[in-house]
């Protein structure tokens, strides 16, 4: 009887010890388990953040495109930092009050700078200068990219005359053109309202004509970069390039 009750105890505790190893080797293959979930939720996480990050830095490009295309400066303006910088045609207009203001609202004449247009005849440019790009930093808090435009450009005609001055402010007096290029532009997240801002915008203009929407030819324009800042030039940048 004895021999037999010690079998038993003998068993049982090799049992038990057996229990206990099985217990933590399953207990160590859920570990193992958990690690590998929790990197592969943080990584799809991750990737999650991304997307819904480039989709609003796309939105905010569109958005760009829009209000310019409908001479909506006021919501051209809401888009950018404080502190922004807008490079266009070889001058940097700086401070979204100040420069950007004078680009947007002085330079840029109302319907005709700013609007969409088709590609002029005969001055697409290469597919390849236009691919888009995007970099979205590892904190999630800036981003850069490159993006394609077509556009009317212009710019007020030269003249002190009082007849040119009346015909600017009826949107006429202004030289316009047709270019293509892309947009260089700078992000930063606005924490606290948890969006999007352009910080620095640079036109890099790579094709330029002279045409209108509905023209079948288009001719060679060569457009003066600015060569005076404000307040020497009442529409011109704060610096040169």
């Amino acid at each position: 009887m004895k021999l037999f009750t010690a079998t038993r105890a003998d068993d049982r505790r090799s049992f038990l010890k057996k229990l206990g190893v099985g217990v933590s080797t399953a207990l160590g293959s859920a570990t193992v388990l958990a690690k590998t979930s929790n990197g592969k939720a943080d990584d799809l996480a991750s990737k999650v953040a991304r997307l819904e990050a480039e989709q609003a830095l796309r939105a905010l490009y569109q958005q760009y495109q829009l209000s310019l295309d409908t001479s909506e400066m006021d919501a051209v303006l809401a888009l950018f930092t404080d502190n922004a910088e807008v490079v266009f045609n070889g001058g940097v207009f700086c401070g979204r009050e100040q420069g950007l203001s004078r680009l947007y609202r002085q330079h840029f004449v109302a319907s005709k700078t700013g609007k969409r247009m088709d590609v002029a005849p005969g001055f697409a440019v290469p597919a390849e200068q236009l691919k888009e790009r995007m970099a979205i930093a590892a904190d999630m808090l800036s981003a850069k990219a490159v993006l394609p435009y077509s556009i009317q450009a212009g710019k007020p005609l030269e003249s002190a005359t009082s007849l040119a001055s009346m015909a600017q402010s009826h949107g006429e007096g202004v030289q316009t053109w047709w270019e293509g290029g892309v947009y260089e532009i700078s992000y930063v997240k606005d924490v606290k309202s948890d969006s999007w801002k352009i910080e620095r915008l640079a036109y890099n203009t790579l094709s330029r004509a002279d045409y209108r929407a509905g023209r079948s030819y288009a001719k060679p324009i060569d457009v003066p970069a600015f060569s005076a800042c404000f307040p020497a030039d009442t529409h011109g940048p704060d610096r040169l390039v």
